[in-house]
């Protein structure tokens, strides 16, 4: 053992001195160059720097960009923050402060197309929300019943979930009771839930039966003005 680790220790040193002697016939070569040479050298230098920093940051970037994709977020919303969703108006503000406690209550947001409802749903995306879409939620399970379990699972323990665009569908006693067992998952579990739609209370009640709703219990949180669309 003792032979081998000093045959390993040679090595290493005799590898040491020639990086040591090539760095040093390196320099020497460059201290010899002229100046002009030298700050050519240099500006090459950091220009290559510069280009694989851009180079990094543009493969973070997009792996940033396909990790939103992964959970729900569209290219449309790719830029959507807290700050740029135009507040203009004291009912704008609240319904915004509002969204940002889904984290700790249940919301039922409602309000026309085109009022920024997804916009602040998006927000909550990237503050970590797991987000679905009920139509695309629905006809998933539908296509492959063998996931249904793993879905209740999944949706009903995540730490904060957006049910996006209700009101949309049939209100079929699969649809009714898919969402109960999710909502019913999530509320054993002490979790919160954001609903979002252009329907009533009434009428989500009349789609998705009185114990999801029960369950809920949401604070209302009313999108009552005209679509935003142009203004963004």
């Amino acid at each position: 053992m003792d032979i081998l680790s000093n045959g390993f220790e040679r090595i290493l040193k005799d590898i040491e001195k020639r990086e040591k002697e090539q760095t040093e016939k390196e320099q020497a070569e460059y201290d010899a160059l002229p100046e002009e040479e030298k700050q050519r050298i240099i500006f090459q230098r950091q220009q290559e720097k510069i280009e694989q920093e851009r180079i990094l940051a543009e493969e973070k970037r997009k792996e940033q960009l396909r990790k939103w994709q992964r959970r729900g977020i569209t290219p449309r919303f790719f830029g959507a923050t807290w700050d740029n969703w135009i507040a203009d108006t004291p009912e704008k503000k609240t319904a915004k402060e509002k969204l940002k406690q889904a984290w700790k209550k249940n919301l039922f947001v409602i309000g026309k197309n085109g009022t920024g409802k997804t916009h602040l749903a998006m927000c909550l995306i990237k503050d970590g929300a797991t987000y679905c879409v009920a139509a695309e939620l629905f006809r998933t399970v539908r296509e492959d019943m063998s996931i249904e379990q793993e879905t209740i699972d999944d949706y009903g323990t995540c730490e904060l979930l957006i049910v996006d665009e209700t009101g949309r569908q049939k209100g079929t006693d699969f649809e009714r009771n898919l969402l109960f067992e999710i909502i019913d998952k999530r509320w054993s579990n002490f979790l919160p839930t954001t609903i979002i739609g252009n329907i009533s209370k009434k009428e989500f009640v009349e789609l998705y039966g009185l114990g999801t709703l029960d369950r809920l219990r949401p604070e209302t949180i009313e999108f009552n003005w005209e679509s935003m669309r142009a203004k963004e």
